[in-house]
Parts: structure tokens; C-alpha cells; sequence
């Protein structure tokens, strides 16, 4: 951990960035100089490249290095089953610096902890590309003179590519405002919305895309911008008024780039994905307010960027490409002089890093993470998020920066556990300072490792099960009721409880319609899909379509108002609807953010030590459908 390594765009400061831009603007000096005389560079790639592999061996050379290779770890001792741990271990005592490609999101990182060399990432997974994107930004002031303030139009699948989501972070980092297209079902995950909004303080405004019609057709766009915050994802209305005020944002840019991307086919699950693909093609050439955007594309590409463009001068593609050997000698150099400085994980300032005393649990639930893939080359080790939707404590994995929610806490000294609440937030971040803080994914893994419950408050029950099948009953009249097309109703359930009473509303109306009505969930901590359909009838009918759609978003109770919040987001940046209205078995007031919904089974006032739990036979079968209210009782007063 003593050694400088690149595994994140967010390893390297602005400062940085802009001195090995300086580096690469003299890259005959160092290449004249020899700067990397007696170094060793080892290239590992466990999938494929032509332009990172070939430009980083390039540059090294250049620099008056040597490289050993591995191009295809098929055929080294990956293929025995070598871990990503031991393989780091050998080969950085062969090399002086690994640069390292592979499937798994946060494999780099794994290496860099392992190896004694510096480390450099050439794409993990689908997580981050940041020497792309080294590129990509040299190529932008190159071609634009600078960064800050510039409009960059990001197309594609914009969810399983890893040089878009280096690239976003870069250009809010410098100022610049990002205008993304992303093909149906690929927009930004969730999670990398929210360190934007975290970390660089920009907000996202759903706008339509008809003023990008001739590049992309049925498609809607989602604005970033720290400039111009906004608060559409407070109302669950979409009201004409903002949506007016948001379109005027956008409708007079000058676009100075357009940033194309494949369909990565290859993380993408059963190898293909259904529905349109944004293009440039001809059209583009001749529209006049394109006059002067530049076309980039991290290549390879397909059938999204057509050959027309190659000959003209906006393209710049192979310019882009072409940057790879200067902008890796720059690295290089930059990487062997700052050789004695310390780079840790970046995990924001005070970030609270929390390492499991067990290791059981908790796991990062991306199926794509090195952790899960190859335990015994990580450490189960987290960020831990203040401040989560319903107040919850959300746990981020260093290693591919995926979020999720932490359900139970326990206290290593006691040897007991307890349902995480707000009201113990003050309580579990002292464990975290003691080293006390273990953090469960069961109960059952809890109670194996010892642990045994503390009390909590004496609980009542409020609601039983057919005052609640009456609430639904009154809340899918109301909402037939308000509708004025049942075609475009679309049902969405905010997982679990949301999702399951969104089933039962849906049900109820399907039989006093004797239609059917299309029904989703909204996953607020998912890896996968944020938002999916629920018993689709055609399976290959691809990503659910939020455009144009009257949409009626169901919870099971609302408190503060944060998981309705982040819905929204999910929701607004996956489409454009025509409404959203809130309907809640629960309304128990308290609320943070102002968000009022359309339709309540019932009101329930309560105190704020007080908390409201929807018990739903779907989810515990041996018990009936009831509410209860309890008081929150801490571990100490326990």
C-alpha cells in the first residue's frame, strides 16, 4: 500500500491530470531522454485489446523500457486456477509495473493490494477505465483548448461501459456539463449517479431529446449539471411548468462533442439486449448545429459510428486513439516520479472504512465483484454512506463501488445484534471507532457466529390483515378512478414490500377491469436492473418503457421521504413519464424532503422514536398480513 497505483480516475487529482498532459505535450523529450531506461513493464490481460495493450507496450518501449507480456492469461496459470493474489505476487517480482486487464469489477484493485509494484488498470470489468479516459480528456483540450464548461453528449450503453463511467466522473471533476443518450435499459446505474451528486455536487434533469433527433431517435436525455440544480424529484407530478423551465436548459447548447459507444455485448446478460441503438451516421454531417462537435469513440466500434464520419474533420477518433502512446509514456513518467509517494483507496474525505471482524459476511451483492468471485484474494472491507434512502446505513464496496443496504449490526464485545435504525447511528458509528462494528447479511449468520438479539420496545398491532386488503381494495378504486388512459398505466413497486403491495393493487384492478395492466419493481440498492418488470408475459419484450407513461410508484410506508426520492431519480433518468403519483399502505409523517402521496391506506401519526413495519405473508408465510408500531430501544439502554 506504500506504492502509487492507478485503479481509479479518482486516484488521480485535477493537478495530476494536468501534469501528465504537460508530459505528454513533450513526449519526445521523454522518449529522447530515456526516461524509463532499466524499467520493466508486465502487461496482464485477461480479455482482449488492441489500442490499451499495444499503446501502453508502445509507450514503454518509447520510454526505454522493456515489457514482458501476457495477451492472453488463458495461457498462463489463470488457467490452472491461479489466484489474482498469487499471480500479483510473482509477476510484480519480475516487473517494476503491472498494468492489468480483467472481467471482474475491482480485480485491479485486488492486484495493486497484493503486488509490491506500482499497478495501472487497463479496464476492470465494468467498473472504470481511467487510462481512457486520460485520453478522452487530453483529446477534448486538444480539440477544445479546455474542459471547464464544455457540453459532451455521452451515447450508448452507458450501464456496462467502464470508459463512460471514468469519463463522467473526469468531466465533472473539470467543470464540464454531460448530456447522456443512453440506449433503453442502459442508462447510468443508479450508483454512479449518486457519488456524482455526492462527490461533485451535480444533479441530473430529465429532458426530452428531440433536440438530438438526428443522432438518436425515441430516446430521451438525461442533463448533469452543477450549475443549474433543480427539483424535479421532489414532486411525483410532472409539472409543465418545471418540465418547461428544464427543456430551456438544454435546447440552446452548443454541443462540442459527441462520445459514442458499443453495445458491450459481452456484460450484457444472455449476450444481447432488445430495442434501438443510438447511431451517427449521414444526417449528423449536414445538420448545421453539429457544425462544430467533434465525434469520439473509445473503439472498437460496430454499427453505432458510420465510416461517413471518418472523413471528416469532426471525427477524431483515431486522433483519440493515436493519443494512447503519448498520454501511457506521460503516466509512465508521471508514475515512476511520484514513485515514493503513498496512494491509498480514495474513499472521499473522513471517510468512514469499515472492515467485517468476520469473514462471513457482509457481501457485496454484484455478481461481478472480485470479492465474491475470488474471496481469498480481498478483505471484506466498505465504505460506509450517511444519509441512504429511509436513513439507512448503505455500505459501498471499495473494490467495484457498488452500494447496499446494511440491515443488521452487532457489537463484537457484547456478542449481540439488532436491526439497524436511524436511532442507532450514534451508537454503531462508536462501535466503528472501537473496532467493535460487525455487520450482518442474515440473521442466520449472526446467530451461527454467536450472536444473540438485543430487546427491543414493546410492539402493537395497528393494521390486521383485512383492514389491509381494504386499503388496497380503496387505493386501486381511487387510482382507476383517476385514470384517463389505462393503456399507458404502468404500476411500479419499490422493492420489497413496495413491489409486493404494488402486485396485490394491481391485481385488485386487473379484476375489477378484467384487463391487465403492466406491473415492475424499482430496486433503490441493486446491482443488476434498477427497475424490471415483474412476470413478463413475453420475455424478449427487452427493458420496461417509462415513456410517455402514467405511472403510479407504491411504497409500503413513507417516513422521511429518501426512498421515494431515489425512485424518482431511477425513474426519471430511465425515461421520461407523464405523471408519477405516490401510493403508500402507510403514511406515518416525518417527512424530510417534500413529497406528498396521491393515495394512503392509512395515516398513522407517531413519534419519531417510533417505528412502523409492514409484515406481508409473501415475505414471512408464517405469519398473517399485519402492521405493527414499536418503539426503538438502544443496545445500551438494552
Amino acid at each position: 500500500m506504500g506504492t502509487r497505483n492507478l485503479v481509479s480516475i479518482a486516484d488521480l487529482s485535477n493537478d495530476d491530470i494536468e501534469e501528465i498532459f504537460e508530459y505528454a505535450d513533450s513526449c519526445d523529450k521523454l522518449r529522447s531522454d530515456k526516461v524509463g531506461s532499466c524499467k520493466i513493464m508486465a502487461t496482464l490481460f485477461y480479455e482482449p485489446s488492441t489500442r490499451t495493450r499495444l499503446s501502453f507496450e508502445s509507450a514503454m518501449q518509447r520510454l526505454g523500457g522493456t515489457v514482458i507480456s501476457c495477451s492472453d492469461m488463458q495461457s498462463s496459470s489463470a488457467a490452472k486456477g491461479e489466484s489474482v493474489a498469487d499471480t500479483a505476487k510473482v509477476v510484480s517480482s519480475y516487473a517494476d509495473v503491472l498494468v492489468v486487464r480483467h472481467y471482474w469489477d475491482g480485480a485491479v484493485q485486488a492486484m495493486a493490494e497484493h503486488a509490491d509494484v506500482q499497478v495501472i488498470n487497463a479496464g476492470d470489468g465494468g467498473h472504470e477505465h481511467p487510462t481512457q479516459t486520460l485520453c478522452d480528456l487530453y483529446t477534448l483540450r486538444k480539440e477544445k483548448g479546455a474542459l471547464k464548461g464544455l457540453n459532451v453528449v455521452i451515447c450508448g450503453d452507458l450501464k456496462n461501459g467502464r470508459t463512460i463511467h471514468s469519463l463522467v466522473y473526469a468531466l465533472a471533476r473539470f467543470g464540464a456539463n454531460v448530456v447522456t443518450l443512453a440506449a433503453n435499459g442502459m442508462e447510468l446505474p443508479q450508483y454512479v449517479l449518486e457519488r456524482l451528486e455526492r462527490e461533485y455536487q451535480y444533479t441530473l434533469a430529465p429532458v426530452a431529446g428531440d433536440d438530438l433527433s438526428a443522432v438518436v431517435t425515441e430516446s430521451d436525455a438525461l442533463y448533469l449539471t452543477p450549475k443549474q440544480p433543480h427539483q424535479l424529484a421532489l414532486f411525483t407530478q410532472v409539472d409543465s411548468t418545471i418540465q418547461t423551465r428544464l427543456t430551456s436548459m438544454v435546447s440552446g447548447l452548443r454541443y462540442d462533442a459527441f462520445y459514442m459507444t458499443r453495445k458491450q455485448k459481452e456484460r450484457i446478460k444472455n449476450g444481447a439486449a432488445g430495442g434501438s441503438y443510438p447511431s451517427i451516421g449521414s444526417k449528423f454531417l449536414t445538420e448545421q448545429r453539429f457544425k462544430d462537435t467533434v465525434v469520439m469513440h473509445p473503439l472498437p466500434r460496430i454499427d453505432e459510428l458510420s465510416s461517413e464520419v471518418d472523413k471528416d474533420r469532426r471525427g477524431v477518433y483515431f486522433k483519440q486513439a493515436a493519443y494512447g502512446v503519448p498520454i501511457r509514456m506521460a503516466l509512465l513518467h508521471f508514475l515512476f516520479e511520484k514513485q515514493r509517494q503513498h496512494q491509498f483507496i480514495k474513499s472521499g474525505k473522513g471517510a468512514a472504512i469499515f472492515e467485517s471482524p468476520h469473514k462471513t459476511g457482509p457481501h457485496c451483492p454484484n455478481s461481478k465483484c472480485i470479492a465474491v468471485n475470488e474471496p481469498g484474494s480481498t478483505r471484506l472491507r466498505y465504505e460506509i454512506l450517511a444519509g441512504g434512502p429511509a436513513a439507512a446505513l448503505v455500505l459501498r464496496c471499495l473494490y467495484c463501488d457498488h452500494r447496499f443496504k446494511a440491515h443488521l449490526v452487532g457489537q463484537t464485545t457484547s456478542k449481540k445484534y439488532c436491526a439497524y435504525d436511524i436511532a442507532l447511528a450514534e451508537t454503531v458509528k462508536q462501535w466503528l471507532k472501537k473496532s467493535e462494528l460487525a455487520i450482518f447479511d442474515s440473521i442466520k449468520q449472526a446467530e451461527e457466529l454467536g450472536y444473540e438479539p438485543y430487546k427491543s420496545g414493546p410492539q402493537r398491532a395497528i393494521m390486521d390483515d383485512r383492514e389491509i386488503q381494504s386499503a388496497v381494495r380503496q387505493m386501486s378504486e381511487q387510482i382507476l378512478k383517476d385514470c384517463e388512459d389505462p393503456d399507458r398505466l404502468l404500476v411500479l413497486g419499490i422493492r420489497t414490500n413496495g413491489s409486493l403491495i404494488g402486485q396485490r393493487i394491481t391485481a385488485q384492478m386487473e379484476q375489477l377491469q378484467k384487463r391487465k395492466f403492466e406491473v415492475g419493481e424499482v430496486e433503490i440498492y441493486g446491482t443488476g436492473d434498477d427497475l424490471r418488470r415483474i412476470f413478463p408475459d413475453e420475455p424478449e419484450l427487452g427493458p420496461v418503457s417509462l415513456r410517455d407513461r402514467s405511472i403510479i410508484l407504491v411504497d409500503d410506508v413513507i417516513h422521511t421521504g429518501r426512498t421515494v426520492r431515489t425512485a424518482l431519480n431511477i425513474i426519471f433518468r430511465s425515461g421520461r413519464p407523464r405523471s408519477v403519483r405516490l401510493a403508500v399502505l402507510i403514511d406515518r409523517g416525518h417527512r424530510e424532503i417534500p413529497i406528498k402521496p396521491n393515495y394512503v391506506g392509512k395515516h398513522i401519526p407517531s413519534a419519531e422514536h417510533e417505528r412502523v413495519r409492514v409484515h406481508l405473508g409473501e415475505v414471512e408465510p408464517d405469519e398473517k398480513d399485519k402492521v405493527v408500531i414499536y418503539s426503538i430501544t438502544s443496545p445500551s439502554e438494552s
